[in-house]
């Protein structure tokens, strides 16, 4: 059972209680929770796993999931790109991989706690986000990964750069809090990577057939983004189905239905952001879980009866998010739960 949380959830009593036991039950002894049992893990999915558990009250979980990042940081302030529960899968250090932990110590900061024992946790978190910065180019863009000997992709992706901008504004705040890191290096870097973002400046990949382009910038808090891309809804959303991942394909998300709905509590249309709410129902499994995606019009399941522990942490946060007050993006409508 939950500890309880004073926060409003879409999700009844029940219903969160079993997709938070779901994730539990997807999380190692160590703190890692896998993309599904037994597979592999990313430091991004996990950390918005161990989040979900965060809001939804499990705290000795989340907290089990700070201490596995903590773990498997490197020497650097990074961390890998996978990892398996016998050790590191792919060497590679994806730059919003190595951002998003700040929002999971940020969260564990509001629910409170002892600042000597949270220290460590912020610390790590602004490592990690002070190597991602150490590679940020000229023209205030950043490669979305870094190989192992430290040289940076030669391209940039806006979903991954929109959701950087996000753990940088919260990084401010942290930084801010307990007087650690360099506050506006981190302000310097976010305004310089939303500027980036705003203007496309910088090798950014065409990637405008995946659907996570063009609402993560609302997501982020990316400067300029007040509202989803003309024609956006009608090229990827379907009634009753839910959000599709890439164009040309019959493939919908939990996940990325989900966060469309987020991005749209945040540019204000509550109605429509509560119709693809409605939509994550179809994704819905008897244990608590969610599919990660279905491909229509006959509703098979691909990968076939996956049950995905971000696609039920996607839909939690959503859960939290959608009754609450928006804020100016993901991060600070989270942190906005605890004011």
């Amino acid at each position: 059972m939950s500890v309880g949380s004073p926060r409003e959830s879409l999700l009844s009593q029940k219903e969160l209680d079993s997709s938070l036991d779901f994730l539990v039950s997807l999380q190692s002894s160590s703190g890692m929770i896998p993309w599904f049992k037994g597979g592999r893990a990313d430091p991004w999915n996990h950390t918005e796993a161990a989040i979900a558990l965060a809001l939804g009250g499990r705290l000795s979980d989340a907290r089990a999931g700070a201490r596995w990042l903590l773990r498997m940081q490197n020497n650097d302030g990074s961390w890998c790109h996978f990892y398996l529960s016998n050790g590191v899968a792919e060497p590679r250090r994806e730059s919003n991989t190595c951002s998003f932990p700040v929002l999971l110590v940020a969260i564990l900061d509001r629910l409170g706690g002892s600042r000597g024992l949270l220290s460590p946790y912020v610390e790590m978190a602004l490592r990690g986000l002070d190597y991602v910065i150490s590679h940020q180019r000229d023209d205030g863009s950043l490669p979305w990964a870094i190989d192992p000997r430290g040289d940076g992709y030669p391209t940039s992706l806006v979903a991954a750069s929109s959701s950087i901008c996000d753990s940088l504004a919260v990084a401010e705040d942290l930084c801010e809090r307990y007087g650690i890191g360099d506050c506006a290096r981190y302000k310097d870097a976010r305004q310089k990577l939303s500027e980036s973002l705003s203007q496309s400046a910088g090798p950014y990949a065409d990637t405008s057939g995946w659907a996570m382009d063009h609402y993560y910038p609302l997501l982020g808090g990316v400067e300029g983004w007040t509202s989803l891309s003309e024609g956006f809804l009608g090229r990827f959303y379907v009634p009753d189905w839910g959000v599709r991942c890439m164009l040309g394909r019959e493939w919908f998300t939990a996940a990325e239905t989900a966060e469309t709905a987020m991005a749209l509590h945040i540019s204000g249309d509550e109605a429509l952001a509560q119709d693809l709410y409605m939509a994550l129902q179809r994704f819905r499994r008897p244990g608590g879980g969610y599919l990660t995606g279905m491909v229509g019009p006959q509703g098979i399941t691909f990968p076939h009866d996956e049950q995905s522990s971000y696609s039920v942490a996607a839909v939690i946060i959503s859960s939290f998010l959608l009754p609450s007050k928006a804020g100016l993006s993901i991060g600070r409508s989270m942190l906005s739960l605890f004011s």
